[in-house]
């Protein structure tokens, strides 16, 4: 296959009889038709932008199941016998999980099934399912069924809304929120679900002393079967009367709290005894197990979930647009305060950039301005941004992207790399118009020369992104829209290279112009300074061609002294961004009690209120939760604080300098042990940071390691504190049965258990409606009478033959240290050491960790590991590394292909480490870490840091095919080329300048991967001037030498005696 047919097979693949110069050819011949083409383009684009999806990260489907089983009452290593083991044996052999994370704790179990990326979750699922069937009879008939579900981290609450009163109590406001607020804000567009948190919840209680059961010869079992069996409601069937069909029912419902007391229990010497006579009966509430507070007072947060396919921001604005009609049904002492939403960061985060794509193309324009010294050539080619950038909107749609910070910033990105192709065209044109070729001619044969190097060095920068898609995990998935965007949006800028600039150049110029530049003082100005710097290049670089070994020599040296700058840079795995809040873990002793741990949480609030008067609202949350909520933060003795921040631009201090010095100021609190909790929807199992894992099965031999471990942790610079879950441990009472004598009085131990359980736990009797919202109706025993351990030895048990026996003739009590949860992964038990760092980035603190375990002796059957962001760091960076060098395979690949030689690819590979110390350069004097964004951006580099060689390399072979000397050529060739190099540089460098200044919200996510691209290119752009030349002279003439053909390139414009058909 010829050259010039290799652009249409790649890139049209219709018109494979057309010539290369045959589509500029068409442009100019049909102005108005590519005109045409072009609006239509770009209507698709604007259609296409209207209908993405705004995300703040892309749609990434974590492969990752849970199952979830409840069993109330159980201990921890009784839920990790019973329910965990069994659940990990049957599904831990499903084909393709990477790893099963289980927590067993106070009557819950979560199973976490960790997938290998590319899993199809759904099918995963069902055979979870299928799994789970087979093991119903293994685990105990009265555990709830397990409850699958897969993480989605889009389905975090959109919004928060927070209640408060000063006349209403937590009950009224729980009340609100349940049956008015709930209600109406699930009924707006685009919203699933909404879920209320804090409060105190109504409830009817039955209280009952142990006089008055042994007196009325009345359990509470008794008293709730008579109450359950009191309120019904069946239906009779119909009745026919006459013509008159009539609907029976039985009106056996409880219709008020009076209803409840005169409900009949027993009858006694054919008397009816009522519920009121044994019992107290009040409308109250249920034990409260934790709490909510809203900047100090009590109150009431509500979680609103969108539908999964709904856009953020418009279900979140529609919740807002709503909220004050819904206000309107709420009485005027309560306020509805908007918490969160989330929506508000996603739209100042795409606002900022673009914002920063504007300011990219301003200073785009402006260097095409300082360069080419006319207005016209400028807009020529900044019409390319538009058209590339708003077409690529249009396939963006058609391929299922959302817009979000990922895909946005590789738009912005874009804004600098799609202009080069059209600055190399358009610069060849008017070197033939200034040749005294015609406008049409000049257009044609401009585009026509340089079309190969065109397509070659945007398929150079194409395929770099090849192997980013084929990325596994977490960084694959995120990186997908960056590639995509930026392919879609130089695919297009290529196509426009070729015709709409030759079509607009032949149409803006008229024939008599053979000057584009302008003759007002600056464009003199710059004139002059271009002239100058043209002219002092080529006298360098004739002198360093006879040198040529020498500045090869340097430049490798220069490389090789850069490198141990790589061994100074932090490292982590994704930048954290400043979201305007903040989230502390405040954890007491395990068994605390919900007034005491409320005291602690108050002691924080307050020292956040004189701290840090950024914050705009604070919200604390604190005790135990029931469900699945409960169960990933099991044990009631710890509390999340979130505090929300005005945006940042309003407060001189960021989110981490607030932290880091509140956490200083919060070391006074007595007791607790406060730290940051990174909510992170890239980690699913909220494992951020470094964690350090010990496996073993003993656990005191684990906390006498942790322990060590800990405080030898603590000791490395930045390691703030650190936490080990082996310090958790629940107080327990155990009730040691007294099997014998319980035989002997006629009952079993199970008896016995219910029996203790009705009494201190409270017996569900049945449920209660009013105003179309159900309460509970519990009966339990006098709170007075189970407040301390010896009180539970007087509770009355009544035996078969109607005798009433303490229950310390039937059992003794023990006190026990009991685990507050098991965790385990791939069914080894595990304790965890999480560690707090500050002013250290991951890299480091993981390295000297490593260090630390690798000198601890560990007993047989203990080991440790690391995990956390530690370990997708090393699992991305890895992938990530072998990505980069796929990249440079595949450059070398498609720039053989172009020379049709083995060896001058080299030649231009060499700008690739040359731009490696750029980057080791620029990250080290801003202190940037090297992340997942950065290594992005050291791929994406590896495309474009080989264009402008593959400009001059090509341009310099067509001037030796024309006969010209090797030497004069390098130098008339790479001279010739300096300005277009220069301004594709400049352009691509200044527009990524605005994303590497870290302004506005989000900016933190890509600032690296703009930093890593402007040192690389920065750097490689003038050291490869005169060594690409060099090393071109070297291997050109060595060839030479050998007596092959050193310049096989013939002239495209007078291949087959056709310079213009």
């Amino acid at each position: 296959m010829s050259v010039e047919r290799s652009w249409i097979v790649l890139e049209l693949q219709t018109l494979q009889g057309t010539k290369m110069g045959g589509l500029s050819k068409l442009a100019v011949d049909r102005p108005i038709t590519f005109l045409m083409t072009s609006l239509i383009l770009i209507g698709f684009g604007i259609f296409g932008v209207l209908q993405l999806r705004l995300n703040l990260y892309p749609d990434v489907s974590f492969p990752t199941i849970t199952i979830f089983t409840g069993y109330e009452g159980v201990a921890p290593e009784d839920m990790e016998t019973l329910i965990t083991r069994p659940i990990e044996e049957n599904v831990g052999s499903i084909s393709g999980i990477k790893r099963v994370r289980s927590l067993s704790s106070q009557g819950a179990s979560v199973v976490k099934l960790n997938f290998n990326w590319g899993t199809d979750l759904y099918e995963a699922e069902n055979d979870v399912r299928k799994q789970l069937g087979s093991i119903e009879r293994s685990i105990p008939r009265d555990a709830e069924t397990p409850l699958v579900f897969s993480y989605d981290p889009n389905q975090e609450p959109i919004i928060v809304l927070a209640l408060t009163s000063e006349a209403r109590s937590s009950r009224d406001l729980r009340t609100y929120a349940t049956q008015i607020l709930e209600q109406r804000i699930e009924r707006v567009n685009g919203i699933a679900s909404a879920e209320t948190s804090g409060g105190l919840e109504r409830q009817i209680n039955v209280v009952i002393d142990n006089e008055k059961m042994r007196l009325y010869n009345l359990t509470i079992a008794q008293i709730s079967t008579r109450l359950s069996a009191e309120n019904i409601q069946v239906p009779a069937g119909q009745l026919t009367e006459g013509n008159t069909v009539y609907s029976l029912r039985t009106m056996g419902e409880l219709k008020s709290v009076d209803q409840i007391k005169n409900t009949v229990v027993a009858t006694r010497d054919g008397q009816s005894l009522f519920l009121r006579d044994v019992a107290e009966v009040s409308d109250g509430i249920a034990q409260p197990i934790g709490n909510v507070r809203v900047d100090g007072e009590d109150g009431v947060i509500i979680n609103v979930y969108r539908q999964s396919d709904a856009n953020v921001v418009v279900a979140a604005e529609a919740v807002i647009e709503n909220l004050e009609e819904i206000k309107k049904s709420l009485p005027a002492d309560v306020q509805v305060e908007v918490l969160t939403n989330k929506a508000e960061f996603i739209k100042q985060s795409i606002e900022n950039l673009l914002l920063t794509g504007v300011q990219a193309i301003i200073l785009v324009v402006l260097i095409l301005l300082a360069f080419l010294r006319s207005g016209r050539s400028a807009l020529i080619i900044a019409i390319s941004i538009p058209v590339s950038i708003v077409t690529t909107f249009a396939v963006m749609d058609f391929a299922d992207l959302s817009l979000n910070i990922i895909s946005l910033s590789g738009l912005t990105l874009a804004v600098g790399l799609v202009v080069d192709d059209a600055v190399v065209v358009l610069e060849n044109i008017f070197r033939f118009r200034e040749e005294g070729k015609g406008r049409k001619d000049a257009a044609i044969m401009g585009a026509k020369e340089v079309a190969v190097p065109v397509v070659i060095s945007t398929l150079t920068t194409l395929v770099v992104f090849l192997p980013i898609l084929f990325v596994p995990g977490i960084a694959g998935f995120l990186f997908r829209d960056l590639a995509l965007t930026i392919s879609f949006s130089l695919s297009v800028s290529s196509l426009v290279a070729l015709t709409l600039i030759p079509m607009m150049t032949s149409q803006f110029y008229k024939d008599g112009e053979l000057s584009i530049e302008a003759t007002n003082k600056v464009a003199n100005f710059f004139s002059n300074l271009l002239n100058k710097l043209e002219e002092w290049y080529s006298e360098k670089l004739d002198k360093a061609l006879h040198k040529s070994g020498l500045v090869v020599l340097v430049a490798i040296v220069f490389f090789v002294a850069t490198l141990p700058i790589f061994n100074m840079l932090g490292g982590e795995f994704f930048p954290r961004v400043d979201e305007n809040a903040f989230n502390l873990e405040v954890t007491r002793e395990a068994g605390v009690s919900l007034l005491e741990l409320e005291r602690s949480i108050g002691q924080v609030e307050s020292i956040i209120m004189k701290e840090v008067p950024e914050a705009r609202i604070i919200v604390s949350d604190y005790g135990d939760k029931e469900g699945i909520e409960g169960a990933d933060n099991p044990g009631g003795f710890t509390g999340a604080v979130r505090v929300e921040l005005v945006p940042k631009n309003e407060r001189n201090r960021t989110q981490f300098d607030i932290v880091s010095d509140l956490l200083k100021k919060l070391e006074i609190v007595p007791g607790v042990s406060i730290q940051e909790t990174i909510q992170d929807p890239l980690s699913p199992d909220g494992e951020n940071g470094l964690i350090v894992q010990i496996f073993g099965f003993d656990p005191e031999v684990k906390k006498n390691l942790s322990d060590g471990v800990k405080e030898k942790i603590t000791q490395i610079n930045g390691v703030v504190s650190a936490y080990s879950t082996a310090d958790q441990g629940r107080p327990e009472l155990r009730l040691v049965l007294d099997r014998e004598r319980i035989a002997l009085v006629g009952m079993n131990t199970n008896q016995v258990a219910t029996a203790l359980s009705d009494a201190v736990q409270g017996n569900i009797a049945t449920s209660f409606v009013d105003q179309g919202v159900e309460f509970e109706v519990k009966v339990e025993l006098d709170p007075r009478q189970k407040a301390a351990s010896t009180d539970l030895e007087n509770i009355q048990i009544q035996t078969p033959a109607g005798d009433w026996l303490p229950l310390r003739t039937l059992a003794r009590i023990e006190r026990y240290t009991g685990p507050t949860n098991v965790t385990r992964i791939n069914q080894e038990r595990v304790v965890e050491i999480l560690t707090e760092l500050d002013g250290v980035d991951l890299k480091t603190a993981s390295a000297e960790a490593r260090t630390i375990l690798d000198e601890v002796e560990w007993p047989d059957g203990y080991r440790y590991a690391l995990a956390g962001s530690a370990e997708e760091q090393a699992e991305s960076f890895n992938f990530l590394l072998i990505a980069f060098a796929i990249a440079g395979i595949l450059t070398y690949m498609v720039m053989a292909s172009q020379f049709e030689s083995l060896i001058e690819p080299f030649i231009i590979i060499f700008t690739i480490p040359l731009a490696l110390s750029g980057v080791l350069i620029i990250l080290g004097i801003t202190g940037t870490a090297i992340s997942v964004t950065s290594m992005v951006g050291l791929i994406l580099l590896s495309g474009i840091v080989v264009n402008n060689g593959i400009v001059m390399i090509d341009y310099i072979k067509i001037l030796q095919a024309r006969g010209i000397h090797r030497h004069k050529a390098i130098v008339q060739g790479a001279t010739r080329r300096l300005r277009p190099i220069l301004m594709t540089a400049l352009t691509t460098i200044l527009s990524m300048v605005p994303l590497a200044l870290e302004l506005g919200s989000g900016s933190e996510t890509w600032s690296p991967m703009a930093r890593t691209v402007i040192g690389g290119l920065t750097m490689s752009t003038i050291l490869m001037l005169f060594v690409v030349p060099s090393v071109y002279n070297l291997i050109n003439r060595g060839v030479d030498n050998l007596g092959f053909d050193a310049v096989h390139k013939t002239d495209p414009l007078v291949e087959n005696n056709e310079v213009l058909s």
